[in-house]
């Protein structure tokens, strides 16, 4: 318990702190005591008969958010209880296994311990991404305070507001970062493995460091970051082999095309009033944050091409992360400063180490671009819902 005392650890205890007393607020005011109000269930959501019907707290939106599908495969993760019927494009949600099976294993099962285990599942990986990121800060000369960012990271704080499975992969994507400035590879490769499980964006960090292992012929790195594609891989065939194909496909073969599709909607869109006016310009300012980071990408590739085996391992996933973010078409996460923020959240945080290392905060500017509009929805919040 000694590592608690030292900056990284008292950081990331702070951090734990300030998320722990975040939930406490969401739930006391917004949704009247219940913990499980923070998976956002929709009014008008179809769930599953019984008891889960019965303990879930709805919100006043009849949508609700990702976090209340994620809720029901935390209660039935292998579907024996048929849940998945009840969740949108289920192969897709159901891929990102790792956090509902462990809130599922935690809870022993149980309806409200399952609720709780998540909640403590999300609070330890804010305890882990704030020390990695502490302990990386001091590894460079920088106060571990800078820890704390961890919480302004637009995947974490989304996930604390909506229960979702993005903070978990923002914490493993430094965590993987920090293992490999140490030399770690025990941990890099455990964490390499469990992110696919996170979020199926958790291959592209395992593309990052075979890419670069092998830019620095480094065979066995090489295969070792294949071999962690293997428990994904097995999961993912009996998704594949258990549910329907998801009814939209994420990828459109023209690079750019979705973001430029959406930027064009984006500036097209008239707004009249005030509030609205000033969401919109708040979205458009989280637009232009991810065309500065895949900017900043080519640059990193720009300055690389003489030394390209010396890239750094978060440079090159800041890279790949830019061709992901290129080829994405998908319109809904394009559409608000949520979607594309949690989504694209480890490309940020990728430029935002290097922001870390280089002393020069231009590749800090995506992150802090999409902070605004998520705290101005998060401001709302604290309201009854």
């Amino acid at each position: 318990m000694l590592f608690m005392m030292r900056g990284a650890g008292i950081t990331a205890m702070a951090a734990v702190a300030l998320a722990a007393l975040w939930l406490g607020a969401d739930v006391q005011l917004a949704d009247s005591g219940h913990l499980n109000g923070l998976f956002y269930t929709g009014s008008q959501v179809p769930l599953p008969p019984g008891s889960i019907a019965d303990h879930t707290w709805r919100v006043r939106d009849a949508k609700g958010y990702d976090g209340q599908f994620y809720h029901l495969i935390a209660h039935d993760p292998l579907n024996r209880r048929s849940y998945l019927r009840f969740v949108d494009s289920a192969r897709y949600r159901w891929r990102r296994i790792a956090i509902p099976a462990l809130a599922f294993a935690l809870g022993a099962g149980h309806e409200e311990a399952v609720d709780i285990a998540w909640v403590l599942i999300e609070l330890l990986f804010v305890f882990l991404g704030a020390r990695w990121l502490a302990l990386y800060a001091e590894s460079l000369g920088q106060p571990p305070l800078i820890g704390l960012a961890f919480l302004a990271v637009p995947g974490v704080a989304i996930s604390l507001d909506r229960m979702l499975v993005d903070l978990p992969l923002v914490a493993l994507t430094i965590g993987v970062f920090w293992f490999e400035k140490r030399n770690s590879r025990a941990a890099l490769y455990t964490a390499l493995a469990f992110a696919p499980l996170v979020r199926e964006t958790g291959l592209l960090l395992i593309a990052a460091w075979c890419v670069c292992s092998f830019l620095r012929r480094d065979r066995r790195a090489v295969v070792a970051g294949l071999a962690c594609t293997l428990p994904a891989a097995a999961w993912f065939l009996y998704v594949a082999i258990k549910t329907s194909p998801d009814p939209e496909p994420l990828v459109n073969l023209i690079p750019l095309a979705g973001l430029v599709e959406w930027t064009v909607h984006a500036l097209r869109e008239p707004v009249a009033s005030w509030g609205p006016r000033a969401n919109a310009l708040l979205e458009s300012f989280a637009l232009i944050g991810i065309w500065l980071a895949v900017a900043l990408s080519a640059r990193v590739l720009w300055k690389a091409r003489t030394a390209i085996r010396e890239i750094p391992f978060p440079d090159m996933t800041a890279v790949v992360f830019a061709l992901f973010a290129a080829m994405i078409g998908y319109q809904d996460i394009w559409a608000t400063a949520y979607g594309l923020g949690r989504t694209l959240s480890p490309f940020l945080v990728a430029l935002a180490v290097i922001a870390l290392r280089e002393r020069a905060w231009v590749w800090a500017v995506p992150v802090l671009s999409v902070v605004p509009r998520v705290a101005l929805q998060m401001g709302a919040e604290l309201r009854p819902r």
